[in-house]
């Protein structure tokens, strides 16, 4: 296990917390408009940077599920009012929830990595961001114009911390991985809401097709208008889920 930099927004006291997971490449700043939203709501927000990614250490290069899991275990509180776990973050929300280190009251999934086939698949969406991604805010934002300037900022700081070798050790180093036929369970485990873009590389048509009919419709919330990042083009919508999961709401009919 490895000491993991950890931000927070709100008060350490606050009646609800989120604990958030951030994707690969990214950190813990990457969380930042909606914790500060929910923060000035009354909330703490306490999101990590995964070992290897932002201020974190690299744990001697091992990236294994197992050991990102147990930094977490070691340095997160276990039962969050929701459990926030995005992209690659949602691998491992749904991974440490499934082996108990995560006891949640809700989980939201937001366009989670619950399956690849291969190990060739994740280095390639690697290689391509090494090799693309823009460095610079207005690069970036040309690029997510539904980014605020400041989300801009912070995966700048984020593309230079980590070492794409660390990233393609934790994204294609434990594929192959499928956690689809898990999603029945996970629902039965507690309330759990996946949020997806209409348009996923990492949710198919058909996988949410099929997520709808193993979890169902209140379960499943697909956005129009935004990208990979939901929490940052459609911030307020965003944190209105978090907030119906965190009351006990969003399944009252």
């Amino acid at each position: 296990m490895v000491t993991l930099n950890i931000m927070r927004w709100g008060d350490r006291g606050a009646p609800k917390t989120m604990v958030a997971l951030h994707g690969i490449t990214a950190n813990a700043g990457a969380m930042t408009e909606p914790a500060r939203v929910l923060a000035a709501r009354g909330w703490q927000v306490i999101a990590p940077d995964m070992r290897g990614h932002g201020e974190s250490a690299r744990g001697d290069g091992d990236f294994s599920f197992d050991s990102l899991l147990s930094d977490f275990a070691g340095n997160l509180p276990a039962a969050p009012d929701v459990l926030l776990g995005h992209s690659f973050g949602g691998t491992l929300a749904q991974l440490g929830v499934l082996r108990g280190l995560f006891r949640p009251k809700a989980m939201l999934l937001e366009d989670p990595v619950s399956h690849f086939a291969d190990k060739a698949t994740p280095k390639d969406m690697l290689d391509w961001d090494e090799a693309n991604l823009p460095h610079d805010i207005e690069g970036l934002l040309k690029l997510n114009p539904g980014w605020s300037r400041r989300d801009a900022a912070w995966k700048v700081v984020s593309l230079e911390q980590i070492s794409f070798d660390d990233a393609r050790s934790a994204f294609a180093g434990n594929a192959p991985w499928d956690l689809r036929d898990e999603a029945a369970r996970l629902a039965r485990m507690l309330p759990t809401v996946w949020v997806l873009p209409e348009v996923s590389r990492f949710v198919p048509t058909d996988d949410t097709a099929r997520l709808r009919a193993e979890v169902g419709e209140r379960s499943v919330v697909v956005m129009p208008n935004v990208g990979h990042s939901i929490h940052r083009d459609a911030t307020q919508a965003f944190v209105d889920i978090v907030e119906k999961l965190g009351a006990g709401t969003w399944f009252d009919r």
